[in-house]
């Protein structure tokens, strides 16, 4: 078997800020115009959207602070799956406000099913279909990546598959508490031993345990790298990604919500979905 491919070796120098907030600019354009010209070039026979009743109350849309997915800037909602919900919900005629929450809110929210609320951007797992109900996928993720702190690296790269990697007792995982990370590596990662170092932090602060020496290596979301280390957030050369044959593929993003959100407005997410010829893989950030 052939040894993991390093995807990215070498950071190189910080980038500032704005040059990332241009960039993920770009891709927030590219996906708009993208959907907008899958909606033109749709199927006549699709059903026109719902006309909204008079007086119909915004539906609730919590969303995480996720760069670039989701995040708030000048005080307004921003990123690439906000983009994309933006566009289903207004063809779909289903009047919305959006707001910033934190994971674990909006999981006790939806978990609860007091009020009708939805938030984008979930796998769809079995134990959350027991809570709550899926749209039709929006979005197509890449596998994930696997990134190293540097001083594990050679220890890492000698291994040519994540099967073995994952039983190397001798090296340190780290995962973020509260996510998943699909089925797959889910199991995976149940199954570790010993078992992984969990904390409840972000993608970034994770990578700055493995850039310090306190862990060896994570999985993140290759969109999550690339926004990172856009940002400068990843060091210069304190990590590397790494790729394995062995990683499962990517899965698919939904729009998740409460269970009182009715059927008819969630027949209306999907039916927008279809129009604007989703699931699709999201712009580059």
């Amino acid at each position: 078997m052939s040894a993991p491919r390093a995807l990215d070796r070498e950071q190189g120098k910080l980038r500032r800020p704005q040059a990332g907030r241009r960039a993920a600019s770009r891709g927030l354009a590219l996906l708009v115009l993208g959907l907008a010209l899958r909606a033109m070039a749709g199927p006549p026979a699709t059903p026109s959207p719902p006309v909204p009743s008079a007086g119909e109350e915004a539906l609730l849309v919590l969303y995480r602070d996720k760069p670039p997915y989701s995040y708030t800037e000048g005080g307004q909602p921003r990123g690439l799956l906000i983009a994309q919900t933006r566009l289903v919900l207004e063809a779909a005629g289903i009047p919305f406000r959006l707001e910033e929450a934190p994971l674990k809110r909006i999981q006790r929210v939806l978990q609860a099913d007091e009020q009708a609320v939805c938030s984008p951007g979930w796998y769809r797992l079995p134990e959350r279909e027991r809570y709550a109900r899926f749209s039709r996928p929006m979005s197509q993720d890449p596998p994930q990546g696997v990134l190293v702190g540097r001083h594990a690296l050679d220890a890492v790269q000698a291994h040519a598959s994540l099967a073995t990697l994952m039983a190397d007792r001798r090296l340190r995982m780290a995962v973020s508490d509260g996510i998943s990370y699909g089925p797959q590596l889910d199991e995976l990662i149940r199954r570790r031993q010993p078992p992984p170092e969990r904390a409840t932090v972000t993608p970034a602060q994770l990578a700055r345990m493995l850039a310090a020496g306190r862990a060896d290596y994570m999985f993140i979301d290759r969109y999550d790298y690339e926004w990172l280390n856009q940002h400068g957030e990843l060091g210069n050369g304190a990590v590397s990604l790494q790729s394995f044959p062995d990683l499962p593929p990517g899965l698919q993003r939904h729009m998740l919500c409460s269970r009182q959100v009715d059927v008819r407005r969630m027949k209306a997410m999907d039916a927008a979905i279809q129009r604007l010829g989703l699931p699709a893989p999201l712009p580059a950030p």
